[in-house]
């Protein structure tokens, strides 16, 4: 028995269009992205939400939502006017800077920045280098943990805008 090609292209077509929209249905189909990290769920620290989902889409304003840090805390830590908040986003600071003596000033600071400011202990998974005011800001205002403290002291580097 041979099956006629329209019936085959209409079954495609409800099984693909149709699970797309079960799915939907389910709550499984997402299109964009929630911006919300996941939580550690590990160690001293479970049950935060983990900076290292910070992603270089998200805004800083998505960091403040979702990490309750003061806007002026980080604007002023990576010199961003606190007009662009919601729209500049953590992967824009690579290009903010002009000078950072060869030390990438980019998502992972911001990652880091989150994590020190909040005393969240977490192994940071890249290399992270903070402005020197962002340093500044992290001990006056944050809860830093003494290993992060330390941490702070050999990655910290004098910016240029």
């Amino acid at each position: 028995m041979k099956l006629n090609s329209k019936i085959i292209a209409i079954s495609i077509f409800i099984i693909i269009f149709g699970g797309v929209g079960l799915a939907k249905l389910a709550g499984v189909w997402k299109t964009t992205s929630t911006k919300i990290p996941r939580k550690i769920t590990e160690g001293k620290s479970s049950g935060q939400l983990n900076p290292n989902d910070i992603k270089g889409s998200y805004t800083f304003k998505d960091v403040v939502n979702n990490f309750n840090i003061p806007e002026e805390d980080l604007t002023e830590s990576f010199l961003i006017d606190k007009n662009q908040i919601d729209t500049f986003k953590c992967k824009d600071l690579e290009a903010n800077f002009i000078d950072t003596q060869g030390k990438d000033i980019g998502t992972g600071a911001v990652r880091a920045f989150v994590a020190f400011y909040k005393g969240i202990d977490v192994d940071l998974t890249e290399e992270a280098y903070l402005p020197k005011q962002a340093v500044e800001i992290i001990l006056k205002n944050g809860k830093p943990t003494e290993k992060q403290i330390e941490y702070m002291k050999t990655h910290s580097v004098e910016v240029k805008k």
